[in-house]
């Protein structure tokens, strides 16, 4: 079974983006409806387990934020 992987192209800081975080540790833990939860990459709208990849990269949207992954794409 493969995983979805949408292949990006790198973030472009006049579009719409949300924030990359490289790991969880240190990160505040907010209770949202996972409903609204949203990541964005050059203005596309991705939902909350999305996966992207970026030049060999794999970010995965999590909570509103994309975290940089260990496996590569």
């Amino acid at each position: 079974m493969s995983e979805d992987i949408t292949r990006v192209d790198p973030m472009d800081s006049a579009k719409k983006n949300s924030r990359l975080v490289s790991s969880l540790s240190g990160e505040s833990t907010v209770m949202l409806d996972k409903g609204e939860v949203k990541c964005y990459w050059n203005d596309a709208e991705f939902a909350d387990g999305s996966k992207v990849c970026d030049s060999g990269v794999t970010f995965q949207c999590h909570m509103g934020s994309w975290l940089k992954l260990d496996s590569s794409c």
